[in-house]
C-alpha cells in the first residue's frame, strides 16, 4: 500500500519561502532597498545580525525567482525525505554559511538565499556517500542530475556572492557527516533482515580466540565414540 503523502513535513521550507516572498514584496511596494540594510557585511561589527537576515533578502525578481526554484526543490528532497534531520540540518547550514560569509567573505553586501540552496543540495549529494543505504544514494543520484549545473557558481564572478555558494556547499558536506547516523524510518526498510550470515571466511571467525591445544580437544570431542561390542 502506497504511503500516503504528509504535506505537514513542508509547512517549514514553504513558511521560508513565504516569509522571503513578503519581504521583497514589502520591497517593491514601499520602495525600500534593504540590502544595504539586512545584508551580511564582512568583519563589521555594527552589522551582526545580517549573520541572521542576510538570506531573507533578494535584490531584484529574477534572483528571487531563481532561488525560490532551487529552494522549493532541494528543500522538499530534504524535509520530505529526511524529516527527522531536515530542522536541525537547515540551522545548521544558515548559520555556519552566514557565520563564514561574515567572517571570509569579499568586501560587499552579501544578500540572497543561494548559499542555503548549496548547502541543502552538499547535504544530500554527501548524505548518500555517508550512509551508503539504498535510499539515500538514490536521493544522491536524483540532486546530482538536477542540479549538476550549479558547479558554475563555485567560480568567481562579478557581483555573485560565490563565497556564500562554497562555503554553504561545506556548510551542507558536514551536516551531512553530523547527522550521518541519525537514520530515517525509511532508511531501516532497505536495510537487510538479521539473521545467519552465509558469507564464506578464509579462516574461522573465532580463529584468534582458542589456543591449537583447545582446538585439539574440540575435535577430539566432535569424533564419533567407537561402537560397542554385543
Amino acid at each position: 500500500m502506497a504511503k500516503q503523502f504528509d504535506l505537514r513535513r513542508l509547512y517549514f521550507p514553504m513558511g521560508f519561502l513565504a516569509l522571503i516572498w513578503a519581504i521583497h514584496l514589502y520591497q517593491v511596494l514601499v520602495g525600500v532597498e534593504w540590502g544595504y540594510m539586512l545584508g551580511i557585511k564582512p568583519l563589521a561589527p555594527h552589522r551582526w545580525f545580517g549573520i541572521f537576515t542576510g538570506p531573507l533578502v533578494h535584490g531584484d525578481w529574477p534572483h528571487l525567482l531563481n532561488n525560490t526554484v532551487s529552494f522549493a526543490g532541494l528543500s522538499f528532497f530534504l524535509f520530505y525525505l529526511y524529516p527527522r534531520i531536515a530542522r536541525r540540518a537547515f540551522v545548521m547550514i544558515y548559520l555556519m554559511t552566514t557565520t563564514g560569509v561574515w567572517l571570509f567573505g569579499k568586501d560587499a553586501f552579501h544578500i540572497g538565499a543561494s548559499g542555503l540552496i548549496y548547502g541543502m543540495a552538499a547535504l544530500l549529494f554527501w548524505m548518500g556517500i555517508f550512509r551508503r543505504n539504498i535510499r539515500s544514494v538514490a536521493i544522491s543520484l536524483v540532486v546530482l542530475v538536477l542540479y549538476s549545473g550549479m558547479f558554475y557558481g563555485f567560480l568567481p564572478q562579478a557581483h555573485i556572492s560565490y563565497e556564500s555558494h562554497i562555503i554553504g556547499a561545506i556548510a551542507g558536506v558536514f551536516a551531512a557527516y553530523y547527522y550521518k547516523e541519525e537514520h530515517e524510518p525509511e532508511d531501516m526498510a532497505d536495510s537487510p533482515e538479521p539473521g545467519p550470515s552465509h558469507r564464506r571466511y578464509f579462516l574461522p571467525r573465532d580463529a584468534f580466540e582458542k589456543t591449537k591445544y583447545e582446538r585439539y580437544l574440540e575435535r577430539q570431542s566432535r569424533r564419533p565414540s567407537p561402537p560397542n561390542d554385543a
